[in-house]
């Protein structure tokens, strides 16, 4: 019964909807904190770094473009409008695959440097130790202690507890790969793709 009552009623597309509306602010959050980390550390203008700056930058356009065409691309539903099901479906699939490389693209870009960095905020009341890590945080580019709180964001980002988690969490809030792949392949218009290699087949004569 209460299967039947998500699957006839909006409460799939509502409810996925607003956690892609999440997903995608998650995406620019991570693009953003990407770049401020490579203009922090002074690479940001070699070109390997903006092709990885960039593909973050794709990533997160391409999860709102997404989104966005859930709402302008609508379905009916009982008389009203609804998000579109089959590209709620599509994102679903493409945000399970590409979180993944969004962490890994962002633990190359910070390498080292979030691994240097002091145990707790506590070590800062510490003066004596305070001094260390201005010594060993320093920078041209920015001051010592707000490298720290940027490397620290960073990491918390992609390589704590909690950033494992959040892998595992955007990796399987949709459910199993391989559950989101059959939703997506039960909605899509097979007959309409087909059509259109079948017209060329049909206009071709064996004589």
């Amino acid at each position: 019964m209460c299967r039947r009552q998500f699957e006839s009623t909006a409460a799939e597309v509502l409810g996925d909807g607003q956690s892609l509306a999440r997903y995608a602010v998650k995406l620019h959050f991570l693009a953003g904190l990407a770049h401020a980390l490579t203009e922090a550390t002074g690479v940001n203008e070699f070109p390997a770094v903006r092709e990885s700056l960039a593909e973050l930058a794709c990533y997160a356009t391409n999860i709102e473009g997404l989104f966005r065409g859930l709402f302008h691309n609508p379905d009916r539903h009982n008389g009203y409008y609804i998000p579109n099901q089959l590209q709620l479906y599509a994102c679903q699939v493409v945000a399970q695959s590409i979180y993944p490389k969004v962490i890994e693209n962002i633990r190359k870009l910070s390498g080292g440097g979030v691994i240097m960095l002091p145990s707790s905020y506590v070590d800062l009341a510490n003066p004596e130790i305070r001094c260390l890590i201005e010594k060993t945080q320093y920078s041209t580019l920015m001051e010592p202690i707000e490298r720290v709180k940027l490397l620290k964001l960073v990491w918390d980002a992609v390589g704590s507890e909690f950033a494992s988690r959040h892998i595992q969490y955007e990796m399987f809030y949709s459910g199993a790969h391989f559950v989101a792949l059959s939703r997506l392949y039960g909605r899509y218009d097979w007959n309409l793709a087909k059509s259109m290699s079948k017209e060329i087949l049909d206009s071709i004569s064996v004589n």
